[in-house]
C-alpha cells in the first residue's frame, strides 16, 4: 500500500470530501429558493395585501438587505470563531423563518422576516464556501465551488416548479409558496450536523492538535499535516471587533482583490437578481404570452449554464470564462433593450441566451473570493464581497419595478447592459488566473510568517518577471499584489 505523504491540495478524493461539497450546498440551494419563489408569489401578494411597486420592490429585495448584513457581520466572525460553530445556527434561523413566513398579516412583516432570512443567508456564503474551500483538494476547488452556484439555480428553479404548481391552491396560495422553503433547508440542517472544524483555520489560531486529529480522522493517513503546517500563516492575535477584520485586508495589501471580487460580482447579480426577480412581468411587458411558464423555461438554462462553467472552469481557466461570459450576457440584455418589440420567441431565446452566459460566469462568484484570500481573512473578504454584491442586487431588485413603471422595460434593460459593461471592463483589467495554483499560492499563504508569492511567471502586459521553479505552476499573478 502506498503511504507516501500527500499535501492537502492534491489528495485523492475521498468520502468526506464528496460529503462537504454536499452539504455546502445548502445555504445556495436554500438562497436559489427564497429568491425564486417570491418572484412567483409577488403578483399575489400584492393583490392580497394591496401594496403597490414600491412594495413589490422593497419585498423582492428585502431577502437581498438581509445578505448584505449577514455577509459583512459573520464573514470577520467566521475567522475569529471559526467555521464550524456556526455552520447550522444559521439554517435553524432560516427554517424558523421560512414556516413564519406563512402567517405574515401585512407587507411589514413579510419583509422582515425575509430580512431575517437574508442574514442567515448572508453569514452561510463565507461560513460554508471558507470550509468547503479549506477543505478540497486543488483540481476540485474550482468544480465544486462552481457547483455551489449551480445549486442556487437549481433552488431556484425548482421554487418556480414549486411556485407553479401550488399557483392552483386558491386565496392564500402564496403563503405555502413561501412556507415551502422550510423543508429543503430542514433538511440540509440536518446533514449538517457534526460537521469538523477546517484545520487550516484551527492552525492559524495555534490550534495545532486539534487540526491534527481533524485531519487524521477525516483526510485519513497519506494527508500531510507537516507540508499544511508549513504553508499555513499564523493570525495575528487580534482585540476589538470582528470587523476589524476588514481593515486589514486593506493594511496587508489585499484591497484591490476585495475591489476586483466585488465589483465583479455585483456587475453579475444587479442585472441578474433583477431580471429574474421580475422575468415573468418583463416577460408580459414585451409581449410573451403565459409569461409564468416561458419563466419557468428561461430560468432553467440558468441550471444548464452554471453546469457549463462548473465543467470548463478547469479547462478554460477562471479569466477567460469571467471575460466571454460577460460580454455574452452584456450584449443579450443590450439586444432586448433595442428591440423590446420584437417577436416572443425572439425574447424568449434572448433571455435564455442571457441566462446561459451569466450562469456559466455566476460559477466564479465562490471561487475568486476563496481563492484569492489568505485563511486568517478568507470569510473576511468573502463575507464583504458578499454584502457589496447584496447592495447591488437588491439596489436592481428594488429600482427595476420602479424604473419599467416610468420609463419601460427597454430602460431598464439597457442599465442592466451598462452594469454588465463595467464588470467586463473591471474583469479584463484585474480577474487573474489561478486555476493551476494551490490554495497557498493563490491566496498569497504559501509560508507562515511570509508574505503572499510574489509573481514568477509573465504578466497580461508583456512584462517578464523570475524564471519561474520547474515545479512552480505558471499562472497571471494578481493585479495589486499583496505585500508581506
Amino acid at each position: 500500500m502506498d503511504t507516501r505523504k500527500v499535501p492537502l491540495d492534491d489528495l485523492p478524493t475521498c468520502r468526506f470530501h464528496r460529503k462537504v461539497a454536499f452539504v455546502a450546498a445548502g445555504g445556495p440551494f436554500c438562497d436559489g429558493y427564497l429568491l425564486g419563489i417570491i418572484a412567483v408569489a409577488l403578483p399575489t401578494i400584492a393583490t392580497d395585501l394591496g401594496i403597490g411597486s414600491l412594495g413589490e420592490g422593497l419585498i423582492g429585495a428585502s431577502a437581498l438587505m438581509g445578505m448584505f448584513l449577514g455577509g459583512l457581520i459573520f464573514g470577520p466572525l467566521t475567522d475569529r470563531l471559526g467555521r464550524s460553530g456556526m455552520y447550522t445556527v444559521n439554517l435553524m434561523v432560516f427554517v424558523v423563518c421560512s414556516a413564519l413566513q406563512f402567517f405574515a398579516v401585512d407587507a411589514v412583516s413579510l419583509f422582515l422576516m425575509r430580512f431575517v432570512m437574508g442574514v442567515a443567508l448572508g453569514a452561510d456564503y463565507p461560513i460554508a464556501t471558507a470550509l468547503a474551500t479549506e477543505f478540497l483538494p486543488r483540481r476540485l476547488r474550482g468544480p465544486v465551488l462552481a457547483s455551489l452556484v449551480l445549486v442556487l439555480w437549481v433552488g431556484f428553479t425548482a421554487s418556480y416548479a414549486v411556485g407553479y404548481l401550488m399557483a392552483g391552491l386558491g386565496d392564500g396560495a402564496w403563503r405555502w409558496m413561501l412556507a415551502s422553503a422550510a423543508v429543503p433547508s430542514l433538511v440540509f440542517l440536518l446533514l449538517r450536523l457534526g460537521t469538523p472544524e477546517s484545520p487550516r483555520w484551527l492552525l492559524s489560531v495555534g490550534r495545532t492538535d486539534e487540526a491534527r486529529a481533524v485531519v487524521a480522522e477525516h483526510l485519513g493517513p497519506r494527508a500531510d499535516f507537516e507540508a499544511l503546517v508549513a504553508e499555513t500563516r499564523a493570525a495575528p492575535v487580534r482585540k476589538g471587533p470582528a470587523l476589524s477584520g476588514i481593515g486589514e485586508l486593506f493594511r496587508r495589501g489585499y484591497g484591490p482583490m476585495l475591489a476586483f471580487c466585488s465589483i465583479f460580482w455585483v456587475c453579475q447579480v444587479a442585472p441578474s437578481f433583477a431580471v429574474k426577480t421580475f422575468q415573468p412581468q418583463l416577460l408580459t411587458s414585451l409581449g410573451v404570452d403565459n409569461a409564468l411558464g416561458a419563466s419557468v423555461l428561461v430560468q432553467s438554462f440558468a441550471i444548464v449554464g452554471t453546469a457549463l462553467g462548473m465543467l470548463v472552469i478547469n479547462a478554460l481557466g477562471r479569466r477567460t470564462l469571467l471575460l466571454a461570459s460577460t460580454a455574452v450576457f452584456t450584449v443579450a440584455l443590450l439586444v432586448l433593450g433595442i428591440n423590446p418589440w420584437a417577436t416572443s420567441g425572439l425574447v424568449i431565446t434572448l433571455f435564455i441566451v442571457f441566462n446561459l452566459a451569466e450562469a456559466a460566469g455566476a460559477a466564479l462568484q465562490f471561487v475568486y473570493p476563496n481563492e484569492l484570500f489568505p485563511t486568517d481573512l478568507r470569510g473576511t473578504g468573502m463575507g464583504v464581497a458578499t454584502a457589496v454584491s447584496r447592495i447591488g442586487s437588491a439596489t436592481g431588485t428594488f429600482l427595476l419595478p420602479l424604473t419599467t413603471d416610468r420609463w419601460g422595460a427597454g430602460t431598464g434593460l439597457y442599465i442592466a447592459a451598462g452594469i454588465g459593461t463595467i464588470g467586463l471592463a473591471v474583469s479584463w483589467r484585474m480577474a487573474p488566473e489561478t486555476r493551476r495554483l494551490s490554495l497557498a499560492q493563490a491566496s498569497g499563504d504559501e509560508e507562515r510568517g511570509h508574505g503572499p508569492r510574489q509573481p514568477t511567471d509573465t504578466t497580461r502586459q508583456g512584462q517578464p518577471t523570475d524564471t519561474p521553479r520547474p515545479d512552480q505552476p505558471t499562472e497571471t499573478p494578481r493585479p495589486g499584489q499583496p505585500t508581506p
